[in-house]
């Protein structure tokens, strides 16, 4: 008896580190501060948004990534609409609009389903008050979101040391420089020595962090360019949606090739056309550099005293972990931006439940 609750204990703990495992792999975070910054300026929202009363202003929210997004339900036909007022409005002009197939026949042509943004236009706008208002609301939004006040403390963290030590570098502070400036045991060189390690902390989170899933996201991308897997590019597309659109073979491969995949809803009724696979190349191969960079960078920062150390190496390595990872956001937000243009804010589709009839 006991050997058997000991067996069923024993698996029941083989399968929660199976699923546990399973989740943290199968889990999207952004692969870096940068590459998060990116993507949320590329969806930030324009002033055109935060006048619109319907579609924008003080009904943006932001996804679980910090980028700007909308949130539509279905109604009875399956049509996407803003918000559940419209749901019962545009269920009534669709069901009036339905021509009658059976006396008009072959004549008889369905009206074309509207786009989010066709539901959502409108000539009324905000005044400046109200935009500027909009604008405060959807920033407190985003910095109150779990990514947004995360990208606030990381990012305010990363601005206030970096300028401390960009400032201690110039000699900005005289009065620590005693008894001479180049002194190792001036205030000076020590603060430079505290705020090296302090960013240099702040970049592991990141470079270290996110490792596994930059190496896991690397794997994929051998086996879609490679071998066109279509499950790996799936895996890509979504860990990169903000910015990235699969190739024309990911929906094109026959039915044995693997299961097909839909083109998701957007705001516009529009789809941005494939992004070239080598900015999708660079950008996983830079997020992986900056783990490397980072790498070296800590065994500097430890392997070495502040006496000892090269002092090369600090700000080289500093300079060249941030170089790499600059790059990667810089082709996410350009990216990222025309797709926008093309497809609008992000679409959050949620599922209403149907009221109960009374009895």
């Amino acid at each position: 008896m006991a050997d058997n609750q000991s067996t069923t204990a024993t698996g029941r703990l083989r399968k929660a580190s199976v699923s546990a495992a399973d989740a943290i792999l199968n889990f999207n975070p952004q692969p870096g501060m940068w590459a998060a910054t990116g993507t949320a300026i590329a969806y930030a929202p324009t002033l055109t948004e935060l006048r619109e009363p319907v579609a924008g202003g003080d009904n943006i929210e932001f996804n679980e990534h910090g980028h700007s997004a909308r949130t539509v339900v279905k109604d009875e036909g399956g049509i996407p609409v803003l918000n559940l007022q419209m749901t019962r409005t545009a269920t009534r002009i669709m069901s009036s609009a339905q021509p009658d197939l059976e006396k008009e026949g072959a004549r008889a042509v369905l009206p074309r389903r509207q786009t989010l943004a066709e539901q959502a236009q409108t000539e009324e706008k905000h005044g400046w008050g109200g935009t500027i208002g909009n604008g405060c609301k959807a920033a407190w939004k985003f910095v109150s979101s779990p990514t947004g006040f995360l990208m606030t403390i990381y990012g305010l963290n990363i601005v206030a040391w970096g300028a401390m030590l960009f400032f201690l570098l110039l000699g900005a502070a005289p009065a620590m420089n005693h008894p001479s400036k180049d002194s190792i045991d001036s205030p000076r060189k020590k603060w430079i020595e505290i705020d090296s390690q302090i960013l240099n902390a702040l970049f592991c989170v990141t470079g270290f962090g996110l490792a596994p899933w930059r190496f896991r996201d690397l794997y994929w991308l051998i086996k879609a360019r490679f071998r066109h897997n279509r499950y790996a590019m799936k895996r890509l597309s979504d860990q990169n949606a903000a910015w990235f659109r699969p190739p024309v073979w990911y929906y094109e491969m026959e039915e044995s090739d693997g299961p097909s995949f839909e083109r998701p809803v957007t705001f516009t009724g529009e789809h941005a056309p494939p992004t070239k696979l080598w900015k999708l190349s660079f950008v996983v191969w830079m997020m992986v550099w900056n783990t490397f960079l980072q790498a070296v960078l800590a065994a500097m920062m430890w392997g070495y005293n502040r006496i000892n150390r090269p002092t090369w190496s600090t700000g080289t390595f500093i300079g060249l972990g941030c170089g790499v990872s600059l790059l990667a956001g810089l082709m996410m937000w350009w990216e990222g931006r025309k797709v926008k243009k093309i497809e609008g804010p992000v679409v959050k589709v949620v599922e209403v439940e149907k009221e109960s009839e009374s009895p």
